[in-house]
Order: C-alpha cells, then sequence, then structure tokens
C-alpha cells in the first residue's frame, strides 16, 4: 500500500504552513517506533499515571440474563482508549521540542484526556470545543485554556495550529487526521489491544467469537482491533446508533444514514457522511473504514431503545454505568449472546463511563 494510505483512505491535506511540522513528526514516528527508550517512558505513564492494564471483567450476572458468556474489557475505569493516545501524541511532540499543544473536543472526555495528559507533561494546552459550557470549569481545572468554535471545530483548531505552528503541536482526537497521526494513534491504542488479547487467551485459552465496541468520534478502533486482524475466527463488530428519529449529534446518526461519498475531510481522504444539511463529517478514520471495506469489520446499526436497554441492565447487573456509544457495543453483544455455542465467548470493550449526578 502506498505510504500513509490504507487503500484509498488517508493521505495529507492541510495547509501549506503545517506541512514541516507534519514531516518533522513523521519523521520522528519512524524513529520512535524502534526506539525503545520512548516506548518505556509511554509504558511509565501508562502503568503509574493511567493505572496499568485495565481489567477483564467476566459479566456472570449480564451473561446469564444474556443468555451466553460476556467479557467486559474495562477500559471505561481509566479511559484508556483516550489517555493512551493523548500521552503518546504529546510525549512524540515534546520530544521534538514543542511546549504547547492545541487540540479539538465535542461533549466526551476527550478534551479531558488531553488536558490531564498535557498537565501531567507540563505541556501548555488550548482546546476548542464546540460546546464550552459543558466543560469549561473542568478543563480549565486542568489547566486548560478554553476556546469556543464557531465554525467547525477541526477547522478552528487547524487554522490556529497553522497560525502558531512555531510553537505549537496539535493533538488528534482519534486514528484519522493526516498521516502520520492515524499511524500514530492506532499504534498507541494498539498497545490495549494486545493487552486485551493476551488477557483473553490467560483467561479462556483461546480467543472469542465476537469482540465488539461502540463506535465513536474519539475512535480507536483500528488500533484496538489490530492485533486480532489476522484471527478471522473472530468475528469484528463496530457498532453505533440507527439513523432512525431525530439526533442531536450529527456524528450519532448512524454509518449508513444520509449519504456516503469519499472525499477530504478533515486533514485525509475517506467516507463523509452528510446528515445535516450543510454538515460534512467523517466518523471512519482510515483503516477502520479500509478494514470495513473489505469487510474484515463489520459495521452494525442497534436502535436506540436497545442500546438503553443494555446501558439499564448493565447498571442492574454489573454495577456499570456505560455511555451511549459503550451501550450499542454492550447491545449487540446482547443480541449475539444467544447464538453462542460450547465455550464460545463474546468481549465487549468498554471506552468510557456515564458519570452520575
Amino acid at each position: 500500500m502506498q505510504k500513509g494510505y490504507f487503500g484509498t483512505f488517508g493521505g495529507r491535506y492541510v495547509p501549506e504552513a503545517v506541512m514541516s511540522q507534519l514531516f518533522a513528526l513523521e519523521c520522528e514516528w519512524e524513529l520512535i517506533q524502534s526506539d525503545q527508550c520512548f516506548w518505556d517512558a509511554f509504558n511509565h505513564y501508562r502503568a503509574d499515571y493511567m493505572g496499568g492494564e485495565s481489567p477483564l471483567w467476566l459479566a456472570d450476572n449480564l451473561s446469564e440474563e444474556a443468555g451466553g458468556k460476556i467479557y467486559l474489557k474495562r477500559g471505561d475505569g481509566n479511559e484508556t482508549a483516550m489517555m493512551g493516545p493523548a500521552l503518546g501524541q504529546i510525549l512524540m511532540w515534546k520530544r521534538i521540542g514543542y511546549h504547547k499543544i492545541v487540540a479539538e473536543t465535542g461533549r466526551g472526555c476527550w478534551g479531558e484526556a488531553v488536558a490531564r495528559a498535557a498537565a501531567v507533561m507540563n505541556m501548555e494546552c488550548i482546546l476548542y470545543t464546540s460546546c464550552p459550557e459543558q466543560q469549561e470549569k473542568v478543563l480549565e481545572r486542568l489547566g486548560a485554556r478554553v476556546m469556543a468554535a464557531k465554525a467547525g471545530v477541526f477547522q478552528e483548531t487547524l487554522a490556529y495550529w497553522a497560525a502558531h505552528s512555531q510553537d505549537t503541536a496539535m493533538v488528534m482526537t482519534g486514528d484519522w487526521g493526516p498521516y502520520p497521526y492515524t499511524e500514530a494513534v492506532s499504534a498507541f491504542q494498539k498497545v490495549t489491544g494486545e493487552e486485551l488479547k493476551g488477557q483473553l487467551l490467560r483467561k479462556e485459552n483461546h480467543l472469542p467469537k465476537v469482540l465488539a465496541a461502540g463506535v465513536r468520534t474519539e475512535n480507536v478502533l483500528a488500533g484496538l482491533y489490530a492485533p486480532f486482524f489476522e484471527e478471522p475466527d473472530v468475528k469484528l463488530y463496530g457498532a453505533e446508533y440507527s439513523p432512525e428519529g431525530e439526533v442531536q449529534d450529527s456524528r450519532r446518526a448512524g454509518i449508513g444514514g444520509g449519504m456516503k461519498t469519499l472525499g477530504v475531510c478533515d486533514g485525509w481522504q475517506g467516507f463523509r457522511f452528510d446528515r445535516i444539511p450543510g454538515e460534512n463529517e467523517p466518523v471512519l478514520g482510515p483503516e477502520l473504514a479500509y478494514q470495513s471495506a473489505q469487510g474484515r469489520i463489520s459495521l452494525a446499526q442497534v436502535s436506540r431503545e436497545a442500546a438503553e436497554r443494555a446501558e439499564k441492565l448493565a447498571a442492574r447487573t454489573e454495577g456499570l454505568t456505560v455511555s451511549g456509544a459503550d451501550a450499542c457495543g454492550l447491545a449487540l453483544a446482547l443480541e449475539q449472546a444467544g447464538n453462542l455455542d460450547g465455550e464460545e465467548y463474546i468481549t465487549v470493550f468498554l471506552n468510557q463511563r456515564e458519570v452520575l449526578l
């Protein structure tokens, strides 16, 4: 495959003002991949700051209700899906010599993960968000400067980076964006995928029939699933809300909702989904889009009712308050559990807990 691409997906489409920084990041990334000192530092933060290996929980009560064995990879406790890539990217930029970062965030916990990672590494942090009123107090307490985005969040973040690229680096929210972000973010999350694979083999001595997770805006499924791509007996699923009814957030309107076109968006070439008039956003990063096009990952939709049932069941049977996106993956698992035979089992990755007030 062409460097920086997965089939037709990927590439680097950004203003000339930041191209030299991307080339510097690419050179650094090529060195880092074989630099044990970097990975020792990354694993140090991951183990001693994030809390190390996240637990793999056999959800006995949930399994009994579902009619099949279900394991839950508890990334929701320390939000490894977001903290790992945030720490890895900031560690890379700090190694190059930068001391200020800019990133985008929405309603989720990505902004908090970036702000925490920047604080622990003593980096100045600027966050553009479409909903500052929901997060401003928490993010500013973590030392971040919160900027309200009046147009597209990514576009304003990229514009700020282009105007301040001499002293500011950009952190991406998931395994998309211009190369080499796509490859680096996936690699940082692959550590969690390898961890999960080892845990499953130690507990069951064989891999699951189904591995499921919710597809979200801070998408890191490509890295999580990477250790399983060459395991044809493991069915890989990404689940999200189906597009019926009113949707508050266009990125949660359904992978199949609206018109899907191939084009450039957020610095790379991939599928874009027209869901709201005048709005055109990507949901799948280039590697995930490629694996989906190849049929290796199945992208499924669940109804809001099914997701809400899964959310309530997780709370009642396991004491877990899961996010809406994670509830989609859980709903898919509940649907599939009745089809398991013998020693077969399902694993669901939980990415983010829902906070009870």
